[in-house]
């Protein structure tokens, strides 16, 4: 993030005093008064000599929102007028520059001196300090700050933190050690030696500075040095500088570097540590692993083993895009950097290690792909080896431990470390899964010395208190009762006075919205820990507050698309905005929906959970991903282009949008604990594995599904069963489809929209049951939201007018639909792997065929899209 002027002061480094130059150093401008704003964006706006007079007074140090602005996203501008002092300049020859401090900015920011661009950020939990050269700065006249400020959501500006300008007089907070960040693999192979250039990032007001920087490699598990020199340096006229070093191993292993960097003329000592090679620890032959403990209250319905399933229909292309477009394409350094050269660049970077494996996991045992199975095979490595001898396996430094987002990270660590093990039997990965576990047992409690776990993160402690769900877990795969006095540890700490009441809020109020802060993303990452917790103890209060938060949003929260929130919060029953401003529809939170949707629909067995993942499976969670690129959109607007991106920083739903679309084997059809197995998304596919009869046995099913559209708006399809045995096989019957018939050897069975069509019979060693029904179009109302607007769906997806289809149309808001006369018809072209559809409408009044495709199919070319449409009336 840096221009030709520009200091990212970003806090990778930990600092400790040594020698200085004995000056003095002159005291800081304070600038936190005198700001000015304008909510509106233009080039001149950063100029010195702009007329600023009419904008409004605002004060930094507080969210916009908080100052008249309320509901306000997108682009501001604050400016200031400052007089710098001559006094400031230091008489040390090597600093030629002064440093400004902003705070914390939410959420990404362009900043000016004089006209010109100083620094930009991005990421609404980092501090922006920014060099100012000398020769921008008008001594001892007015000079002026601007700063361009664009919030995508929840609160904007400058709201938090110190706003000063001042002398440089230390390395700590503005030095950057950059190279090859990738730790080499079987570096051995190339004679035991490596050589490695590093380069120092000092900044332009460090000027043909003399500097010392000493360089310790050694072997990270014995402690042995391989190297121990120092060398000089001194930095160029922008502030940069490198050095070489070469060393020789004695044997191949892991090896750390350690860089200390000093000057006589500044006061303190930069540190930094990295992870410069590693050697892949030896594996056996993968297996999955059983769990220890069996639960109180089992589930009713699980999962097929993995790689007993297969996909072959639109769900299968989309699984299998998700694993070559995005996994396969994970940006590995961007992952793993944060946790072999602490700390991470931004304060929530460490989430993303643990997500990928999680995702990986899945795919890699649906998939068997051998690649993804050596790129996890490193990811987890390069992890396990970043751990610290007491378990910390975070991505601060000391002074930081357990503040932010430090348990969240954890918390997905051992997500992703325990869905690794499960499906390989790899020990170290299950090792450093205790070793976290028993650091977070010994951390945090009601005993005296212990923190308390609900004050160490963001949103009421819902974040810290999510790492219920991987504890829940590690108990089932160890049998150690510490973990599950953890858990029950969390509950309690729900309740404490910091803490976000999930439990007793849901069971008195019952709305979502009214518990802790709303946040939805964290609150659902709680409820499935919650559920897989009420499974583990049959303590009925935990499934009572479950039951009511699902049905809250199952029936006042959600999107006709399958997501929840805006702004990444629960609103008012109803309250369903739905443009890329109010930033709806989190990726985070939709797959969150989804895990803990299935988490009730595995335990309950009942076809209103399979409904709602339906519904956000094919149109949501895969509308946030493009099959193309692999990219993702944040939010996924109904009303808007789609923000796809596909770079990592700052981009959580880029991680978590991928777990979910990798769970999609574990959905399309289960098997039941108890009796049979149940289908519950009409995608042509295959399972072959053991299920349980009628009487308690065992017998060896193999099935076969394909289901096809023959005609628009009939769905037929057929299921080949090999498996003698009396049994029972559920079909879910959609609630979008009417005159659902199955039948087998002559007889008809019919269906009722929203439950299952149970059919238990004495089953042949071969079987065939032939599936048929309509496939409704639906005219969806605007609501609450959208009063003058509808929307269309054919069976499960809602469709959606993408303006790359539709280019006569200029303005898709003069777009208009008459209810009453919405007829669908399937056009000759695709469209990215789905069908267009052609409906009659009108623009600005005159007839028009509209083309409309699947809202999980629509901007991928990036072209506008609106899936509310006004009425014709």
């Amino acid at each position: 993030m840096r221009t030709i002027r520009t200091l990212i002061l970003v806090a990778l480094l930990s600092g400790v005093i040594t020698s200085v130059s004995g000056q003095n150093s002159p005291k800081n401008i304070d600038i936190s008064k005198g700001w000015k704003m304008q909510t509106s964006d233009k080039p001149e706006y950063s100029k010195p000599d702009f007329d600023d007079s009419g904008w409004k007074s605002i004060q930094v140090g507080s969210p916009w929102e908080a100052q008249g602005y309320t509901n306000y996203d997108g682009i501001a501008w604050y400016r200031m007028k400052v007089i710098i002092p001559s006094s400031l300049k230091t008489n040390n020859p090597y600093i030629k520059g002064l440093q400004l401090s902003l705070g914390k900015i939410d959420d990404e920011d362009i900043s000016f001196m004089n006209g010109i661009e100083i620094g930009h950020g991005s990421g609404w939990d980092l501090q922006r300090e920014y060099g100012i050269p000398f020769d921008l700065i008008k001594w001892d006249k007015e000079n002026v700050i601007a700063v361009k400020v664009i919030d995508n959501g929840g609160g904007g500006g400058l709201y938090s933190g110190s706003y000063s300008i001042g002398s440089f007089n230390s390395f700590s907070k503005n030095t950057a050690f950059e190279a090859d960040n990738n730790p080499i693999q079987d570096y051995y192979k190339n004679g035991l030696e490596l050589n490695k250039t590093m380069t120092v990032k000092l900044g332009e007001a460090y000027k043909n500075l003399p500097c010392d920087i000493q360089v310790i490699v050694s072997d990270s598990k014995t402690k042995e040095i391989a190297l121990n020199k120092t060398f000089q340096m001194i930095s160029s006229e922008n502030g940069e500088g490198s050095f070489s070093y070469s060393v020789k191993f004695k044997h191949s292993g892991w090896y750390n570097a350690d860089y200390k960097l000093y000057s006589k003329y500044l006061k303190d000592t930069v540190l930094s540590e990295s992870l410069i090679t590693y050697q892949l620890s030896d594996r056996k032959e993968p297996k999955s692993v059983a769990l220890v403990v069996s639960v109180v209250v089992p589930s009713k319905e699980m999962p097929f083993d993995l790689k007993n399933v297969q996909l072959s229909g639109y769900l299968g292309k989309r699984v299998n895009a998700n694993l070559t477009e995005r996994l396969l394409k994970i940006d590995e350094t961007g992952i793993l950097e944060c946790y072999y050269n602490r700390p991470g660049k931004q304060t929530w970077v460490g989430e993303y290690t643990g997500k990928y494996l999680h995702a990986a996991a899945r795919a890699w045992k649906f998939s068997g792909n051998e690649q993804l199975k050596a790129q996890m095979d490193r990811i987890v490595d390069i992890l396990i080896s970043c751990q610290l001898p007491d378990g910390y396996l975070g991505t601060y430094l000391p002074a930081n431990y357990w503040t932010d987002w430090d348990i969240w990270a954890h918390k997905y660590n051992l997500l992703g470390l325990l869905s690794y093990y499960s499906v390989t039997g790899f020990e170290p990965a299950l090792q450093t899964s205790i070793r976290i576990g028993d650091l977070m047992c010994k951390t945090f409690g009601n005993k005296p010395g212990q923190l308390n776990l609900e004050e160490t993160g963001g949103h009421v402690g819902m974040a810290s208190c999510s790492i219920l769900e991987p504890m829940t877990d590690l108990y089932r795969m160890t049998g150690n009762k510490k973990y599950l006095d953890f858990c029950k540890y969390i509950v309690e700490a729900y309740d404490h006075q910091k803490g976000p009441k999930i439990i007793t809020t849901l069971n008195s109020v019952g709305k979502v919205d009214k518990t802790a802060n709303a946040k939805a993303y964290e609150m659902m990452s709680n409820f499935t820990g919650i559920v897989k917790l009420y499974q583990l103890t049959g303590d009925a209060k935990l499934l009572s507050a479950m039951k009511t938060g699902w049905n809250d949003v199952a029936v006042n929260k959600l999107y006709i698309t399958g997501t929840c929130s805006e702004g990444e919060h629960f609103q008012e029953d109803f309250v369903l905005p739905a443009t890329n401003d109010v930033h709806m529809g989190e990726g985070c939170v939709t797959t969150t929906w989804i895990q803990f949707s299935q988490a009730m629909y595995n335990l309950t067995g009942e076809a209103k959970y399979i409904d709602e993942i339906e519904k956000a499976v094919y149109n949501h969670l895969l509308g946030a991903e493009n099959p193309q690129t692999g990219c993702v959109s944040y939010y996924t607007a109904l009303q808007g282009a789609k923000p796809y991106r596909c770079t990592i920083m700052a981009h959580c739903c880029l991680a978590s949008v991928p777990r979910a679309i990798a769970a999609i084997p574990e959905l399309v059809y289960t098997k039941s604990t108890e009796n049979g197995f149940n289908i519950n998304m009409y995608e042509s596919g295959t399972f072959n594995e053991n299920i349980k009869t009628k009487d308690g046995s065992a017998v060896s099913v193999n099935v076969m599904m394909n289901f096809t559209d023959q005609k628009f708006g009939v769905r037929n399809g057929t299921v080949e069963i090999q498996g003698a045995g009396t049994y029972e096989i559920g079909l879910r019957v959609p609630t979008w489809c009417k005159n659902f018939i199955a039948k087998v050897d002559g007889k008809a069975y019919s269906g009722i929209t929203g439950q299952y069509l149970e059919i238990e019979r004495n089953w042949n060693q071969k079987s065939k049951l032939e599936v048929t029904f309509d496939v409704n179009t639906q005219i969806l109302d605007g609501g609450l939201s959208y009063p003058d607007y509808l929307a269309v769906k054919y069976g499960a997806q809602v469709l959606a007018l993408d303006q790359s289809l539709n280019k006569q149309l200029a303005d898709l808001d003069q777009v208009a639909i008459d209810a009453a006369s919405v007829q669908l018809v399937p056009e000759n072209e695709l469209w990215y792997g789905n069908r267009v559809y052609a409906a009659k409408a009108f623009y600005k009044g005159h007839p028009i065929s509209l083309k409309l495709v699947p809202f999980a199919e629509a901007g991928q070319t990036g072209g506008e899209v609106r899936t509310w449409i006004m009425k014709k009336h």
